[in-house]
């Protein structure tokens, strides 16, 4: 598990760099900036890096003997990152973040000379290997930053926090999902997941906060809950 400390470590490191990102991004877009999803691409990051970034349809399928879908690599040696073109574009997305953050956090380990990755949507945090999850954690907060995430939600549900009662649950799951949404379990993702997929809340229609973001609804229901942007 990451310590608190280690956490913030991380977010400073990430929000310097996307600090960057923003000042160079006002010099080139005179007419304001794109939504910072499309502003924080890790494909660009990477290349910005100093690595070239490729989307491969055959990727390397073995590590320490054993085979299993690589889903992303990075040869220090060669100065690139690959991801393969099988996944989904979520996948895709946490992938290459996750493997920035290899680059960040661990470009000078011995393993991340011809680093192999499975495939990372961030729907499996806490349960990795320390390094792995350091840069599960790096890719959560690059593609789905605190400050943005928050005035995101705000803008589509209002309260911070969403408490889960049944107005609430009526307006993210309609009258049929009511009962099953107001009978999941106080720290269960089932209300975060939930808002989300949630594409209305209150007579407003948006993209779901996981579409927006280029997460998978797993992974920005465990973010949502990790801002504690929604409560039981």
């Amino acid at each position: 598990m990451i310590t608190a400390k280690r956490r913030a470590e991380i977010d400073k490191i990430v929000r310097g760099m996307h600090q960057e990102i923003i000042q160079s991004a006002k010099l080139r877009y005179r007419c304001g900036l794109p939504p910072y999803p499309q502003l924080f691409s890790p494909d660009s990051a990477i290349e910005k890096y100093g690595y070239s970034y490729e989307i491969r349809e055959s990727m390397p399928g073995a590590q320490f003997g054993r085979q299993f879908q690589t889903a992303g690599m990075i040869d220090t040696e060669q100065s690139i990152v690959m991801v393969s073109s099988d996944l989904k574009y979520e996948t895709q997305r946490f992938t290459a973040a996750h493997e920035l953050g290899h680059l960040v956090l661990h470009e000078k380990l011995p393993g991340m000379r011809q680093h192999r990755d499975r495939p990372v949507t961030g729907e499996s945090m806490g349960s990795r290997d320390p390094v792995e999850e350091e840069a599960d954690y790096f890719a959560a907060v690059w593609l789905a930053p605190a400050r943005t995430v928050q005035h995101y939600f705000q803008a589509r549900f209002g309260n911070i926090p969403l408490v889960l009662n049944e107005d609430t649950a009526f307006h993210i799951a309609g009258f049929k999902g009511v009962p099953d949404l107001m009978a999941s379990k106080p720290g269960s993702l089932d209300f975060p997941i939930a808002v989300a997929r949630a594409v209305s809340f209150s007579g407003k229609s948006f993209d779901s906060l996981a579409r927006f973001f280029g997460l998978s609804p797993m992974a920005m229901g465990i973010r949502l809950r990790e801002l504690a942007l929604v409560a039981y």
